[in-house]
């Protein structure tokens, strides 16, 4: 008894040294978005918009008051999602990338009147990795919190967020193209809603599948 007590007492300390921890690096994360947001640069506003998100969604975890782990959460807990976001942003982001060739090479952009870029170089596909690993990685945090219903659900809700900051932040703001993108396309919204929408469950499904096969967890635990 004694010793399960200690145990016990054990995994709470643990559990608070991470919440602590995680609540620290949410702070220091958003501080240092906030940062990149006032450079009024593109390059920072993008920046500090990632770093926003990141730290927004450790805060979410360190300040939450709720336990973490596999014995609470069972085999897809949060050290487990987090690996998985990673995992599945970084493979929507290049899926992403490649959708968006496929498109201009098939002639749907030509079709619908859309005119983005569709011929992309190695270093933009690097760069739609990134962002997709931090998307991925708050995806992983916030899973089981996101509406939907299975991971096809979930993965296209999550997936608004980062089209309504593409359609309300990066096309007006950044590169001049209006609310929507209209200046590219009336129908801009619908691939960029579309396609955003295909990742978003791909990333969902890498996170789902690790809670379902024989292989999971993926990544190893942060807290056992």
């Amino acid at each position: 008894m004694s010793q399960q007590v200690a145990e016990d007492g054990a995994i709470g300390r643990g559990f608070s040294v991470m919440h602590a921890g995680m609540g620290v690096a949410g702070v220091a994360a958003v501080l240092g978005g906030i940062g990149m947001l006032e450079t009024g640069l593109t390059i920072g506003i993008e920046a500090g918009v990632l770093l926003l998100v990141a730290g927004l969604g450790l805060l979410a975890v360190g300040v939450g008051g709720q336990s973490y782990g596999p014995r609470v959460e069972g085999v897809l807990d949060l050290s487990s999602r987090l690996g998985l976001g990673l995992l599945g942003g970084v493979l929507a982001g290049l899926l992403h990338g490649l959708l968006t060739e496929v498109a201009g090479g098939v002639g749907l952009t030509l079709l619908m009147g859309v005119g983005v870029d569709v011929d992309l170089s190695a270093s933009q596909y690097l760069v739609r990795a990134l962002y997709g690993s931090v998307w991925g990685l708050a995806l992983g945090v916030l899973y089981p919190v996101v509406p939907g219903n299975g991971m096809v659900g979930k993965g296209f809700v999550f997936s608004l967020f980062p089209s309504l900051y593409t359609l309300l932040v990066v096309y007006p703001v950044f590169l001049g193209l209006g609310f929507f993108g209209v200046r590219q396309g009336l129908l801009t919204f619908v691939l960029v809603i579309a396609g955003n929408g295909l990742v978003g469950i791909l990333a969902a499904g890498v996170i789902s599948w690790g809670g379902e096969t024989d292989l999971a967890p993926v990544s190893d635990h942060l807290v056992r």
